[in-house]
């Protein structure tokens, strides 16, 4: 037979309906739940393979931007080169011209 002690003995160890009450109330709900992501937002999100693959594609561009940059820089010099030769040339024949 159950006595008053087993009672006690339960109640401390089983929840009553008081104290299922008060916790419900402290559960979370469905839409408590929302802010937290899932695997579909998870997916959403760049990992970092992405990042060292983009990383990796930005550093290609800037050197090959350095590189047409050398580039341009070496043919105005060249043309600085012939530019100078052609003044040089201009200066005898107008001695000769002139003189």
């Amino acid at each position: 037979m159950i006595t008053d002690a087993d009672i006690k003995k339960m109640k401390a160890v089983f929840a009553t309906k008081e104290d299922l009450k008060s916790i419900d109330a402290k559960m979370a709900t469905k839409d408590d739940l929302t802010r937290f992501a899932t695997k579909e937002d998870i997916d959403k999100f760049t990992t970092k393979k992405d990042i060292q693959n983009l990383t990796n594609e930005l550093v290609e561009l800037i050197t090959s931007g350095f590189d047409r940059t050398e580039k341009a820089i070496r043919m105005i010099s060249d043309h600085d080169e012939i530019i100078n030769e052609h003044e040089r040339r201009l200066d005898r024949v107008e001695d000769k011209v002139f003189a």
